[in-house]
């Protein structure tokens, strides 16, 4: 048994080995980031109504975790160790011939999901991490539900359906591909009692998840960000629709460290496998998810394949692909052993080679207004103006010392997060209410109004993130139309602009 434990918690740590962790718990964090640490600091009884990008669940672990607010990151992290520890017991979990082998296979899922470019490149502050672990675990006691098919695996397998949607909103579509796997399975076996158990299961869940997707996630669902996923979606109709998932599939099969032929060969033996020890269900669940998530990125309910929201979808193929590596090497030694240590070294090299690139390699983005946010709070004067932008709203009120923000749901449509905040006990900033032009024109007519109504006027701080392309000429716009000349200070990643508009001394 201590074998067994010092093999997961060897996988568990060795995640913070191949992620950056020292600089990812100092790195300031990116737009996307900033929104998700602030909305943590608001009230619990707004969290419901300003969630409709981020699970209430992943929310409330990052508002209870207790590390300094530039730690957050540590929270995705753990969550990626649960997801190699999760792959781990999913593989060994089955039944193979000696618990040597069950081990030997375990690490085989576990080294997988550690090593994978999809895993290393993600460790911000988002719930991906969450979403794959959620996902493994509700399969996991599906194949223990399906093994000891009594009454309790059930309900344990409903209750922790349950609770996961709450932590992770995308294993909703997990939980519908296993129940519905499950029903099918059962209604071929015409076993009357077990069929009867397993649909009240079912139809349980569904009802439970029901109601909170229509108390929770139905009514804040957010225009803004369907809009911002349009081009992920599946549209174009039938057959352009399969062909542009399966180009999708193709582009992000690098990412699992395996060529697209080797993607659908392991997934194919990994479902063989499944079914030899008789966990149907789990070989259909395989099926059913894919074929759930081409249907609701057709239905424009959901993106296709994005390597973060589809996070959970690569996460738990590449753990049966890592099965299906695992069921062939482990068949080989039936015939060689000398054989199925050459398919490990072959196998064990070729992923580490695809893997090795992103080993410890930092991919948040560099966007820094901490670096501004500290820069202008030394420095500024009490007639200063701010100005900040939309993408940068959130970082300034989660880093400027002492704020009090406020938050409210976001109704114009621009913002695909479904919020903006305020900092409420800070005077003299001005906020661009979106990246268009005019709201950014207006946002420096403001300040520079309120900067000239002060005696000998001041400056304007203008703070800036995540601003790309047409953002870019709206601030160039707005600053030609009032005859501005920012000055330019290396604070950080990110330049702080300076305008002063006190009057030239007299000569």
């Amino acid at each position: 048994m201590w074998i067994e434990g010092v093999a997961i918690t060897a996988l568990a740590a060795l995640v913070f080995v191949v992620h950056p962790y020292g600089n990812l718990t100092h790195h300031p964090y990116w737009a996307d980031e900033s929104w998700v640490a602030l909305l943590s600091t608001a009230p619990l009884s707004r969290w419901i109504g300003l969630s409709s990008s981020t699970p209430l669940g992943w929310l409330l672990i990052v508002h209870a975790a207790p590390v300094n607010r530039d730690s957050l990151r540590i929270v995705p992290l753990l969550f990626a160790a649960g997801d190699v520890v999760m792959a781990y017991l999913f593989v060994r979990s089955l039944p193979w011939k000696s618990a040597g082998v069950a081990r030997f296979t375990g690490t085989i899922a576990g080294a997988a999901v550690l090593l994978a470019p999809i895993s290393l490149i993600r460790n911000d502050l988002k719930q991906y991490t969450a979403d794959a672990f959620f996902t493994l675990a509700v399969v996991t006691l599906a194949s223990r539900a399906e093994a000891h098919r009594s009454r309790t695996t059930l309900v344990q397998l409903v209750v922790a359906s349950l609770v996961a949607v709450v932590f992770s909103t995308v294993t909703a579509f997990v939980v519908v591909a296993v129940m519905a796997a499950l029903v099918i399975v059962e209604l071929t076996r015409r076993t009357e009692r077990r069929i009867r158990d397993v649909l009240l299961a079912a139809g349980a869940t569904a009802v439970a998840i029901g109601i909170y997707f229509a108390l929770v996630i139905v009514p804040h669902d957010s225009r803004a960000l369907r809009d911002y996923w349009r081009s992920s979606y599946l549209t174009g109709g039938l057959p352009h629709e399969l062909v542009v998932a399966w180009q999708r599939f193709t582009e992000r099969a690098p990412r699992l460290a395996m060529p697209t032929a080797a993607v659908v060969v392991l997934l194919a033996v990994g479902a063989f496998v499944l079914v030899r020890f008789k966990r149907r269900a789990l070989a259909l669940t395989v099926l059913l998810l894919w074929v759930e998530m081409i249907a609701v990125g057709v239905l424009g309910r959901y993106p296709f394949l994005d390597q973060r929201t589809s996070h959970f979808l690569l996460v738990f193929s590449l753990t049966i692909a890592a099965l299906g590596a695992a069921g062939l090497i482990v068949a080989s030694a039936s015939i060689s052993r000398l054989l199925a240590v050459l398919l490990t070294v072959v196998a064990a090299v070729s992923f580490w080679r695809s893997a090795e690139p992103y080993v410890r390699r930092r991919t948040i983005p560099n966007e820094d207004v901490r670096s501004q946010v500290e820069y202008v709070a030394r420095h500024r004067r009490a007639d200063d103006v701010i100005v900040v932008s939309l993408q940068s709203s959130y970082a300034f009120g989660y880093y400027w010392p002492g704020a009090v923000n406020s938050f409210s749901v976001d109704h114009t449509g621009h913002n695909s997060n479904g919020y903006t905040s305020m900092v409420t006990n800070l005077p003299g900033v001005e906020y661009a209410h979106s990246a268009r032009t005019a709201d950014t024109i207006d946002a420096i007519r403001r300040a520079v109004t309120l900067a000239r109504s002060h005696a000998g006027a001041g400056r304007i701080w203008v703070i800036r993130t995540h601003y790309i392309g047409p953002e870019t000429r709206a601030w160039r716009t707005a600053f030609d139309r009032f005859g501005l000349q920012p000055r330019i200070l290396r604070v950080g990643m990110e330049p702080l602009l300076e305008i002063d508009l006190s009057p030239p001394p007299s000569t």
